[in-house]
């Protein structure tokens, strides 16, 4: 038979571990930021020959857990231009379907973006020819490419000034920026 003082003991030590056991409240993904943004990538795409300047833009949304989401767009051009030697067509689109997550480097919040940007372009080289006095194609091509080269934006800079970056691709000069603001609450 147990003793009653062993019997209490033994009641009170098990009521303690079932206390310490007590199942806790499952945790979601961590809170990143104070406050949700808004805002849009933007995209100018330009070429010195054949000339031609052109913009679009994606709508981006990260909450306060550092989840991004992008909205879609796509950007055309068509440009004809020569120089009295050689003639350039060249007429495309760019199609963008970014992707992005955010990420911390030396304490500053950044946003990591894959362009996921397909570029399909008709490209047509003509050469003058002296002797006919007109233009002689030299090359025509089709051109089907995707960049994903990885792009790094500074939030509190996208929030303030912009965040901008700029390359010089095969096709032209890219320059992509983020701008967002402040989301207002519900």
């Amino acid at each position: 038979m147990i003793s009653p003082k062993l019997f209490i003991v033994v009641l009170a030590v098990l009521l303690i571990f079932l206390i310490s056991c007590s199942e806790e409240e499952p945790t979601g993904p961590p809170q990143v930021f104070d406050v949700e943004y808004n805002g849009f990538l933007k995209l100018t795409f330009t070429s010195q020959f054949p000339s031609f300047n052109e913009s679009t833009q994606v709508d981006v949304h990260i909450d306060k857990y550092g989840k991004v989401t992008f909205g879609t767009g796509t950007l055309s051009y068509n440009a004809d231009d020569n120089n009295g030697q050689s003639r350039i067509v060249r007429v495309g689109t760019l199609s963008l379907n970014p992707k992005g997550s955010h990420f911390v480097s030396n304490g500053e919040d950044y946003l990591e973006v894959d362009e996921n940007t397909t570029i399909n372009e008709n490209m047509i080289v003509y050469y003058w020819d002296d002797v006919s006095q007109s233009w002689f194609e030299f090359l025509n091509e089709d051109i089907n490419s995707t960049w994903n080269g990885g792009l790094a934006f500074n939030i509190y800079d996208a929030v303030f000034i912009g965040s901008v970056v700029q390359s010089v691709t095969a096709w032209g000069s890219v320059t992509w920026g983020l701008y967002l603001v402040l989301a207002l609450d519900p």
